[in-house]
């Protein structure tokens, strides 16, 4: 198999092909081994993904829908990774058209840290099921997935990591994420905002529009928080009515910023459940990496202070490091 791609990553236009989707004539000088070979319906049902297994977004998968998809930390990269460690355009996983098959490439575009493939750096390698990649710090695996394995691994992942009524991170993933994190801004110079959230007389809610009603606010919620965080932001359902987030690559002042945004955005929305107009607000608390701690537990015990402290001000407001 070794041979195999080596002959096939000495082939020097099959980049070019793959990206339209073209074959070139063989010849009798070509000497290109295609490996496995597999029924052509079969092959045409495996669709190609890689999942992050160790990031700020683990368990998020992403499809290779098209036919060279380029991942880095700017934000023309087709695969967004927040990592300082990881180039503006850092690789690309390129799709080549090999008779009725279809392979993957991954290619480092010139990065400042290289590529890894489980484990030994790489500039082109042909990836297999089951590969793991390593860009700075994020590890993403390479997965081929048929149409039942698909709804299977996606069901699974979503079950396992997601808050089913919210679409948030469980806490406990969200725990696992921000460890994570820490480690990695041991020495970061802007730091960590971890952000807790209570929604504000929710039992109220509750008694008055029914639990049904506190359902569809708290899925509704759990939209607004993602849409008013930066891509590589993460949030988590806490448990009831209360939520939790740590942003990235942010100081104090950026991130009471961006959670008096998302309290504003709040206190502004107007849910709607069966004809009647529902309307909430919600109160935070801020802590800092590294100035409040530097592990999880003091940080959200920090912002949890905090919380209660903008509580008992008068709600509707956010209390910060």
């Amino acid at each position: 198999m070794e041979e195999d791609r080596e002959r096939m990553e000495e082939r020097p236009d099959d980049g070019d092909a793959g990206a339209q989707g073209d074959e070139s004539p063989r010849t009798d000088h070509d000497r290109t081994l295609i490996s496995p070979a597999r029924p052509a319906e079969a092959s045409a049902r495996r669709a190609a993904t890689v999942v992050m297994v160790s990031g700020p977004e683990i368990g998020r998968h992403f499809p290779l829908r098209r036919s060279r998809v380029t991942l880095g930390r700017g934000d023309q990269a087709d695969i967004l990774l927040k990592d300082k460690e990881i180039s503006r355009i850092h690789a690309a996983i390129e799709g080549i058209r090999m008779g009725s098959e279809a392979v993957y490439r991954l290619v480092d575009l010139n990065s400042t840290n290289h590529v890894f493939v489980n484990g030994t750096r790489v500039e082109r390698h042909l990836l297999v099921d089951g590969d793991k990649i390593r860009l700075g710090d994020i590890v993403l695996k390479f997965e081929l997935h048929d149409a039942i394995d698909e709804r299977f691994h996606t069901e699974i992942r979503n079950r396992i990591r997601y808050d089913d009524l919210t679409g948030l991170l469980t806490y406990e993933s969200f725990r696992t994420a921000l460890d994570w994190e820490l480690l990695r801004y041991a020495n970061a110079a802007k730091g960590c905002g971890v952000v807790m959230m209570d929604l504000d007389d929710f039992k109220r809610l509750n008694d008055t529009y029914g639990h049904l009603a506190g359902s569809y606010v708290l899925s509704e919620v759990g939209a607004v928080i993602r849409a008013n965080l930066r891509l590589f932001d993460v949030a988590a359902r806490y448990g009831g009515e209360e939520f939790v987030a740590y942003l990235p690559e942010t100081d104090a002042e950026e991130a009471f910023t961006a959670t008096e945004r998302l309290r504003a955005t709040m206190a502004a929305q107007t849910f709607v459940h069966r004809g009647r107009s529902i309307r909430l607000t919600i109160s935070m608390g801020v802590s800092h990496f590294p100035d409040d701690g530097r592990e999880l537990e003091p940080l959200v015990q920090s912002a949890d202070e905090r919380l209660y402290r903008a509580k008992r001000a008068g709600k509707d407001r956010v209390v910060g490091a």
